[in-house]
């Protein structure tokens, strides 16, 4: 799936379908900076959703609160 740009970041959602025929979906996040590209691999928990869209859309919108979080309190950073 393509990256989604947010306040300066990019969401790197990921969809897999699980074996009993639902999707689950979770999100990188990155953004450029001087020293390259940080990445917060895992900055999602995993979504279990019946369509790969309602999955995603889950974990976007919990990457969008983590990306605000950050802006918010730059000096804390995701665990």
């Amino acid at each position: 799936m393509d990256k989604i740009h947010y306040k300066g970041w990019e969401i790197v959602p990921t969809a897999l379908p699980t074996s009993d025929h639902k999707w689950s979906a979770s999100c990188d996040i990155e953004r450029a900076n001087a020293h390259g590209v940080e990445v917060f691999e895992g900055a999602t928990m995993q979504f279990v959703r019946e369509s790969e869209d309602e999955a995603i859309a889950a974990a976007c919108d919990e990457a969008i609160r983590q990306i605000d979080n950050i802006i918010a309190n730059p000096l804390v950073r995701l665990a």
